[in-house]
Parts: structure tokens; sequence; C-alpha cells
């Protein structure tokens, strides 16, 4: 998966274009079809200098592109850094405000809105959503009915004393939500009174606090939360506790939470919620799903093997936007032939400047070979005109 990462504090953006010069990082400045080649060596006075800078066109040095904004990118192990470049002599570049970063990719991308060497190429989107806050009365009732179903039948015949189902929103903030989405297996707690039961196929407190330390917050913290979370069981009178993550098309799309105040919670019972969990989502993605589908040609911004990142301009869908989100693309070519795959959102960027959202998607490693053979073939057909024409 590809994950960005943005650097705006000053400190932190001197802090990479050291690493970057400590190491001579190569990259390249772009404006329009004149590209230079660079190589890194210092920062000083709000400027970086380069030790060597060579252009694709004889007839521009860096000084000709002076205040005008470039686009840098510089590949340093196995990260890209990207930032607006705006030169200031023959070999150096002001400092820049911000650099975003994300891993290397694996293939080429070729730039699609706005290239003059592709005309007419665009996406179709649609995705599947379960909404218990739709305004359909009828679905939304269904959606309610199948939910205290559930949780009714594990109160009664499972013994829960405590059971709630939530579908997520992406809004969820909780360090819990976070590792059920990131590992996709049971948070248990199998007896309130030692939190040090473990079991390899499932979460504990112990993942929690590493979650937590990977976040930044100081482990005085940690703890102090740990203790209030140990007072509201005592309180609470909860001997256990379990949440199942709800996973559809390898998306965590809500949980279970069950708790039981009699006593420890065993291996079978998370066993058996494990089902109960799957069950649930094909009840609800069955029976109470719909399929939200975008009624123009959404933009394509660029296009690789692996990806694209997309312009979404269908504002009924912005709310179900969220990372590892599953979506359906047809990638429509300039011939009119069609490409159709699953992708997942990887990545969400700042929105346009009209409001529109941008995402980032991997396309699904189960594409059809053909599919994948024409992408990869017209990927390299434009490639290979926009070096004719930086030759030219």
């Amino acid at each position: 998966m590809i994950t960005e990462e943005i650097y705006k504090d000053e400190r932190e953006i001197i802090k990479v274009i050291a690493v970057l010069c400590a190491n001579q990082a190569t990259g390249i400045l772009k404006n329009n079809q004149v590209i230079f080649n660079v190589k890194f060596k210092e920062i000083k006075s709000d400027q970086i200098f380069f030790s060597q800078v060579e252009s694709n066109n004889k007839n521009y040095n860096l000084a000709y592109f002076k205040m005008t904004n470039m686009d840098a990118e510089v590949t340093l192990g196995g990260n890209i850094y990207l930032f607006s470049a705006i030169p200031m002599s023959e070999k150096s570049i002001s400092t820049p405000s911000e650099i975003r970063s994300h891993p290397k990719r694996k293939y080429p991308r070729i730039k699609v809105s706005g290239n003059p060497l592709i005309s007419k190429m665009y996406t179709n989107i649609s995705m599947k959503v379960v909404d218990p806050n739709i305004q359909d009365e009828e679905l939304s009732k269904k959606i309610h009915l199948i939910i205290n179903t559930i949780e009714s039948n594990l109160m009664r015949s499972e013994n829960y004393d405590l059971a709630k189902i939530t579908l997520f929103d992406g809004t969820e903030k909780s360090i819990l939500v976070k590792i059920l989405k990131k590992y996709k297996k049971p948070f248990v707690v199998f007896d309130t009174n030692n939190f040090k039961i473990k079991d390899e196929m499932v979460l504990t407190y112990e993942d929690y606090i590493k979650q937590a330390s990977e976040e930044g917050i100081n482990i005085k913290d940690i703890m102090a939360q740990l203790d209030k979370i140990k007072e509201f069981y005592i309180k609470n009178k909860i001997r256990s506790e379990a949440l199942v993550p709800l996973i559809f098309e390898d998306e965590v799309i809500g949980q279970i939470r069950v708790a039981s105040l009699s006593g420890p919670i065993a291996k079978a019972n998370v066993l058996r919620l494990n089902n109960l969990s799957i069950k649930a989502v094909e009840d609800l993605f069955v029976k109470c799903s719909f399929e939200l589908s975008s009624k123009e040609p959404q933009i394509l911004i660029d296009l690789s093997v692996g990806g694209a990142r997309v312009i979404i301009t269908e504002e009924t869908m912005y709310k179900y936007i969220r990372l590892l989100k599953r979506i359906y693309m047809q990638i429509v070519f300039p011939d009119e032939t069609v490409l159709k795959t699953m992708a997942t959102i990887v990545n969400i960027y700042d929105d346009t400047p009209e409001g529109y959202k941008v995402i980032g998607v991997k396309f699904s490693s189960n594409m059809d070979w053909k599919d994948k053979q024409k992408l990869e073939e017209f990927i390299n057909s434009v490639l290979r005109l926009e070096n004719k024409e930086l030759l030219a």
C-alpha cells in the first residue's frame, strides 16, 4: 500500500533535505517538456545547491526558469520525495514549504489528464455500500432490523450480557478500531482480571500499547488510559470482552462488540464469533447493500499498471470514500475499449480548488492478464511518444 507522508514543519523539511544532500541523492526538475537531472550537494541560506545539473534541452539552463515553479522528484532508498522547486540560480533552488513522500512505485506512471498525447480517457466508478443512516426509509429499517436481530441472538442464544454492532463511516479515531482495521483480527480481553492472557489468533492490549506508541503517545499517558479502562471494567462488572471485525471484500466495515459479566471468554467462543461475523456480513451485504455509480466520467490524473490517481466529482460518494475502501472501475481508453477492474483506495489527497476529492487507488492483483497487458502496452506507447518529443 502506498502511504503518503507530508512534511510541512520547517525543521522536518530541512532534515529531509539534509539527508538528500548527505547521500548526494539524484532527482529531476520538470517544467512541461524541459527536464533537469540534478545531484544534491548542500543546503544553506534557505537554498538547496546542486553539484551537477544536466538539461535534456541545451537551449535552457536552470536560471532560465528563475522564480518559476517546477515539479521536483527525488528518489532515495525505497522512497520518493515530491515538492515544488523554484530555481534561484543555475545550480540552486529555494527550500520548499512542503514535501510529500511515499514508497517508490513498482511501475512507471504516466500523466493522463492534460496530456496532449492522450485524448478522451477517463474512468467510471461504482461502489457497494451499507449505510444505516441512508434516507431510504425501507432500506434503513431493513438494516436496523438485521442488526437488532443479530444483537438479540448474541445475547439470548450466545449468552453475552452486552452485544453491539457498529458499522464504520471512516470518522473513527480510536486505537482499537485502528488495530482492527490494520490486522483484521478480533480484539479480545479473555479475562479483565488479567490483561496478559494472549493467543496468536487475537489482538490484545499489548497490540493496543504498540499502536499507541507508534502514534507517539507517551507511555505514561498510555498506562493512565489503561488504568481508566480497568476502572471501567470494574465499575461495570465486565469479566471479558471481544471486538470482532466485520470484513467485506477485505475491508473492515464495522465490528461486533460483546461482553460478559459472568466469566472469561474461551477461545472456542472467539471462533464462534468469527463465524457469526461472516454471517452478519453476508446478511447485511446480500440484503441491504446498494450500489453507487458515477453519473459522469471521472478524471484520471495519472495511471500505471499498478494503480491510478483519480478526481472524484460525484458528491454522493464523498461520505463513503475512506482508506482501504474497495471500488469498481471501468477505465475507458481513447479507442473506446474498456478495462474493468476492482481497486482499493490507498491514498486520500487534498481536495482540488473546486472542492473535488482526489484518491489514489491500487488495482486488484487479480486483474485479467489480457487487461493488464493492454494497460502495460498503452502506458509504454505513451512513454515512447514522450521520449520522442523530448529528443526532437
